[in-house]
């Protein structure tokens, strides 16, 4: 007897297309453990950035009294999590709240997805970045160089975490199906990778983002009737040239012949991805009816329809295997706000002021509730033996800072998922030092108190971890954790220094150990 298949099996979108697909165990992979068949479940990665930050912490982050669970990080650090709650207090008509500012529509913010997210609090980064894009997921030198580490740091570029994923054995093992390593989408540059990245070599630049939803659809879902002259070898047709330039010429300098390298090796990925078949669960994808590039104004519907146009392209390829990695970097959140002036100048800047800062809470609101949990949802689908494809994928909303404006200090992080049950979830988690003189600071005279906590690098490393990454494949100069090992000197404002030491202090020695609450049990 046939099965039928289910509305949970059927992903469907504004955009205009639809993905039906039934699950088949006979083509799962999978491994078996004695006489039981075990799926074996592949990770996936999802990362939306927004700029500044900015909002009051107390609008961000829950109610830190269900935080009643402790654990003695370091001998004078402890650090709590509690369970996530709904809170009527902090909750407008007809929405679930987990705070002011995370919060929406109690259809979307259920207790069904309540336990499938976290809120992380106290996690910095322990230099001042400034302006930049490349820290959300461990570049920190793409910024501002405002002087001191953050200038000295600019000479030591990593790939972002995304990057680093994408061609490591570890999460890709099979490129078999896979059209796009990653889906790097948005305005705002967040992914940086080798310019020669299947060797791990060369310069460190950002990746083109596709800030066309459509283009990004024609990448990884190519028609049944493209030409099949775009599947000719492309390599074939330059490699004689290459041999003759690269091996022939003497007058080819060593940093021109790292250039035509890097450039050969992007054309034989170019080549792979044209050679690799649409996955056979890709066929139920329709070509969608909008495009992102036609949502780039100021209004908040414009907003929403730019990222969930995005959202629905990459949830259509991890349900059918065509990538596994996406990024959106949604730059300013002022769009969501119906701002049309400056965001930066005449918002971000000026956090404290009570009209700026209902702002910056109604853009964060609108971003989690239409964006982030939109994703969610989308995928928040049977994949397998009651698991769905979001407990098996791993999404992270980041910001540029924390509630101080360009300071990377309390960067608030939300996630949804488990990464396969590698993470625990629906917990509030706060990593912070909270109440020590040697950690706690007034950004501004008349704002709250801030603390500091534990590295980003120990984050990304966490999640690196989570996603199937051993930390020999990430740790780099004799460090663990995935990250630069630099601190501002005492002096300055924040008192990175006194906090956190140097760099061969204690924090960077556990850089790469298992955040408390976080980890699952191995």
């Amino acid at each position: 007897m046939t099965r039928p298949i289910t509305r949970r099996q059927v992903l469907r979108g504004a955009g205009g297309f639809a993905l039906a697909l039934p699950v088949l165990p006979s083509l799962l992979v999978g491994k078996a453990h004695g006489a039981d068949p075990v799926l074996a479940r592949a990770p996936r990665l999802y990362w939306i950035a927004t700029n500044h930050g900015g909002a009051l912490e107390s609008a961000f982050f829950p109610d830190a009294s269900p935080a009643t669970r402790s654990h003695t990080l370091l001998s004078d650090h402890e650090v709590h999590a509690g369970p996530l709650r709904a809170s009527a207090e902090s909750a407008e008509s007809g929405h679930s709240a987990l705070s002011r500012i995370l919060q929406a529509p109690d259809t979307l913010l259920t207790d069904r997805r309540i336990a499938q997210l976290n809120v992380l609090r106290g996690i910095d980064v322990p230099f001042g970045l400034g302006h930049h894009g490349g820290g959300h997921m461990g570049n920190y030198a793409h910024n501002e160089s405002l002087g001191g580490a953050a200038a000295q740091v600019q000479s030591e570029p990593r790939p972002t975490i995304d990057q680093l994923l994408a061609w490591s054995p570890s999460f890709y093992g099979e490129l078999e199906g896979v059209r796009e390593r990653v889906l790097s989408m948005g305005s705002l540059p967040i992914s940086f990778g080798y310019s020669n990245p299947s060797t791990g070599t060369g310069q460190v630049q950002p990746v083109r983002a596709a800030a066309s939803s459509l283009e990004l659809f024609r990448r990884v879902f190519a028609p049944a009737d493209a030409p099949e002259a775009a599947r000719v070898p492309v390599v074939d047709r330059v490699l004689a040239s290459y041999h003759r330039l690269r091996h022939g010429s003497r007058r080819l300098s060593v940093n021109d012949r790292r250039r035509l390298d890097d450039h050969m090796d992007r054309i034989a990925e170019l080549q792979r991805k044209l050679q690799a078949e649409v996955p056979a669960a890709c066929g139920g994808v329709e070509t969608p009816h909008d495009d992102s590039v036609l949502h780039e104004g100021l209004q908040p519907e414009d907003g929403v329809r730019y990222a969930q146009l995005h959202n629905e392209v990459t949830a259509a390829a991890f349900v059918c295997g065509a990538s596994r990695i996406a990024v959106l970097g949604l730059g300013d959140a002022q769009r969501f706000a119906s701002f049309s002036g400056d965001w930066h100048a005449e918002v971000a800047h000026y956090w404290l002021e009570p009209d700026r800062q209902q702002l910056l809470q109604r853009s964060y609101r609108e971003v989690f509730s239409r964006v982030f949990l939109d994703m969610a949802a989308r995928l928040d689908h049977e994949e397998a033996d009651g698991v769905s494809y979001l407990d098996n994928s791993l999404l992270v909303w980041s910001q540029e800072s924390g509630m101080s404006t360009h300071d990377p200090i309390s960067m608030p992080i939300v996630t949804a998922g488990s990464a396969c049950g590698a993470l625990q979830t629906g917990q509030s988690i706060d990593y912070r030092r909270a109440g020590d003189p040697q950690s706690s600071f007034r950004p501004l005279v008349d704002s709250a108190e801030m603390s500091l906590g534990v590295l980003h690098s120990q984050l990304l490393a966490n999640l690196l971890q989570a996603l199937g990454m051993p930390a020999a494949e990430y740790e780099r100069w004799g460090h663990p954790g995935y990250g630069v090992p630099r601190v501002e000197p005492s002096g300055v404002s924040v008192p990175y220094a006194d906090h956190y030491g140097d760099t061969s202090s204690r924090y960077f020695q556990i850089a790469s150990d298992p955040l408390p609450f976080l980890r699952s049990a191995p």
